[in-house]
């Protein structure tokens, strides 16, 4: 009778050692892609960090003012910002270099003066001056504001 060639002997061992081989190189791969995100991911919140002082807080009503009534508002993510002058940049980021570690915003505006935050029932009004570029940020339903010397927004991530 003649042999047939599925009946050929199997060395064992041998595709169980190409998985493994498989399965290692598949987490190296992946392992590389997470760190180069990650490490993009920082670089951009680092980016969108203020490099100055914190913005003074305003207390009571705007000065009145003939050319500008109102702040110019928008909405952003659930939170309302207002300005009075200049213009506004707003991304989102990464809290963590992994993924899941949820997101943040932060807002560039070039020279507002006043700026107003409202996040659910709580109303903030900074004021950093003319001409002052300022970065809102906002983290966990907390707005704060710090001024940044860069009169033009950081990149977008």
């Amino acid at each position: 009778m003649a042999r047939n060639v599925y009946d050929a002997p199997v060395k064992k061992g041998r595709g169980l050692a190409m998985l493994g081989v498989v399965g290692v190189a598949a987490v190296v791969l992946i392992g590389g892609v997470l760190a180069a995100l990650g490490q993009q991911r920082m670089a951009a919140a680092e980016r969108w960090t203020p490099q100055g002082p914190e913005c003074p807080v305003w207390e009571g009503p705007l000065p009145v003012s003939t050319s500008r009534p109102d702040l110019q508002s928008f909405d952003y993510a659930g939170a309302t910002l207002g300005r009075w002058f200049g213009h506004a940049n707003c991304v989102e980021l990464y809290k963590t270099a992994l993924p899941g570690g949820g997101v943040y915003q932060a807002c560039h505006f070039t020279g507002p003066d006043f700026v107003r935050v409202k996040v659910g029932d709580q109303e903030t009004t900074y004021r950093p001056g003319v001409g002052k570029p300022t970065i809102i940020t906002i983290r966990d339903g907390v707005a704060t504001c710090a001024t940044d010397p860069r009169a033009v927004a950081p990149a977008k991530p």
